[in-house]
């Protein structure tokens, strides 16, 4: 059986930060922060993963040149703002907007990104609140203008108080 093939020559490529995002499905997986001396490169569906999770974890105001780059999502937690399950909703689904419409803004801008890079839909598919564990989980259902869809849970590394 043959795989499908996609030419990735003349593209821009990404370095591999987020080392689960080329792990099938992501789910369940801990993510961590990666850049030893052995750089991979991304593209496709994975490059636009990545872009994502890295724009949802940013702080806004935390890139410099971009100051409305990223999401309150950590700053909300870290500031002890997710006290429970419906608080995690509701700053779980405006990041998830801002992260979607950023990344739509940006695909447009470049016309140029391939389809398998190019957003077209996010949806929050599970959000999982615990005191007891001090954690949080927030898992998303990435969709590209090729059609693939990609289930994958934000690295929020900051634990509830």
């Amino acid at each position: 059986m043959e795989r499908n093939k996609v030419d990735y020559s003349g593209r821009t490529v990404d370095l591999l930060l987020l080392k689960t995002v080329l792990a099938v499905p992501a789910v369940g997986k801990r993510v961590s922060l990666d850049a030893d001396g052995n750089p991979m490169i991304v593209t496709g569906v994975e490059k636009m993963v990545q872009r994502y999770a890295i724009l949802f974890i940013n702080a806004i105001g935390s890139t410099k040149f971009r100051p409305s780059h990223g999401t309150d999502v950590v700053p909300n937690v870290s500031a002890g703002l997710v006290y429970n399950m419906a608080t995690l909703e509701t700053t779980a689904a405006g990041a998830n907007l801002d992260a979607l419409r950023q990344m739509t803004n940006s695909d447009a801008e470049e016309e140029e990104t391939p389809d398998d890079e190019r957003i077209v839909d996010s949806e929050i598919i599970n959000l999982e609140f615990s005191r007891e564990k001090s954690k949080i989980g927030i898992s998303v259902r990435l969709t590209t203008a090729a059609g693939n869809s990609y289930v994958y849970i934000i690295p929020v590394g900051v634990g509830v108080h």
